[in-house]
């Protein structure tokens, strides 16, 4: 197998709709946008006595990675997958090198390490000739942190931490999101971890549980209202723990632009106004201007919702690169 290369693309989230717990169990929706992961797996060669005498070689699963430097959750996953498929698959213990391209923002709430780790498995797996499904990624990412369900197309109801539920909604939430950042880093497995969290869940339970509930009618209705509505919730919710800057001013401002309500960022920096998805692109470009003169942030653009999931296959196979999207 060897020279072959896999590629593998998949999206990053805007924070999430909501994020909360259900019957005490920690839960969010996604939101996955038009901003990407892309990962190419080459196989360099397929050679165990070669691999053994390779000084750079993982002890244990015969696989040696060469990845971009500071991808150690990347690196886990790749661990994993050769740990848990190497058999299953009857693959032989290869050296890969991993190249990666990305449009996210780290620390900032946008899932771009579950995105890392769910690419460049990918691009391994299209690269031996085999695929995972959304399932199975979703658990082989959660065992190394809690995860957001990028690897799913649609609207994707997601246990985070265990993976004890994943329920598909319905399909992508049409929206332009206009995405604003006002600076600093936040480490996910770090607020995850935290004392107050579970606090936090509790005390919020019943108003998360009354988003969720008009979020849901307003996937079933195809009411974007509705659906913001739910999204500003969980997001007010949110000030609790993880404050944002200028939250309420920017709520405001969105509704007087015309915006349905904002979502956020809940384990990261981010915040972003839901418009509609026919917002015309002047229209677009003056709130854009606006927003810099208003909030100095430290990043601001229009983004919009995509349908999530995984895509790939060989390399050679025409694609369109993530710098043209």
């Amino acid at each position: 197998m060897k020279g072959i290369t896999g590629w593998a693309r998949c999206p990053g989230s805007c924070g999430e709709w909501i994020q909360g717990t259900k019957e005490g169990i920690p839960f969010l929706i996604g939101c996955p946008i038009n901003r990407f992961v892309e990962a190419r797996a080459e196989i360099l060669f397929s050679d165990p006595q070669a691999i053994e005498e390779d000084s750079l070689a993982q002890r244990g699963s015969g696989w040696l990675w060469k990845l971009p430097e500071g991808k150690e959750k990347t690196h886990q996953a790749l661990q994993r997958f050769a740990r848990e498929y190497t058999k299953k698959l009857h693959l032989s213990p290869s050296v890969v090198e991993i190249q990666m391209e990305s449009q996210l923002q780290v620390g900032k709430g946008m899932a771009s390490s579950t995105a890392d780790m769910v690419a460049a498995v990918g691009a391994i797996a299209h690269a031996l000739g085999t695929s995972l499904a959304s399932e199975e990624m979703a658990n082989l990412v959660l065992a190394i942190e809690p995860s957001d369900p990028v690897m799913f197309r649609g609207v994707t109801e997601f246990a985070h931490r265990d993976g004890a539920f994943m329920r598909y909604l319905g399909p992508r939430v049409e929206a332009h999101l206009l995405m604003l950042d006002g600076g600093g880093v936040l480490d996910t497995q770090a607020f995850n971890a935290g004392g107050e969290l579970p606090g936090h869940y509790r005390r919020n339970e019943r108003e998360i549980g009354n988003a969720l509930t008009l979020f849901y009618k307003g996937l079933a209705q195809n009411d974007l209202e509705k659906i913001a509505r739910a999204g500003t919730i969980s997001a007010r919710c949110n000030q609790e723990i993880n404050p944002k800057p200028f939250f309420e001013e920017f709520l405001a401002w969105v509704t007087a632009m015309g915006g349905l309500g904002v979502i956020t960022a809940h384990s990261g920096t981010l915040l972003a106004g839901v418009f509609p998805i026919q917002l015309l692109q002047a229209e677009r470009n003056r709130i854009l201007r606006e927003s810099h003169q208003r909030f100095y942030p430290n990043r601001v653009e229009w983004i919009e919702t995509c349908d999530g999931g995984l895509e790939g296959g060989i390399a050679d196979a025409r694609r369109q690169s993530i710098r043209s999207c």
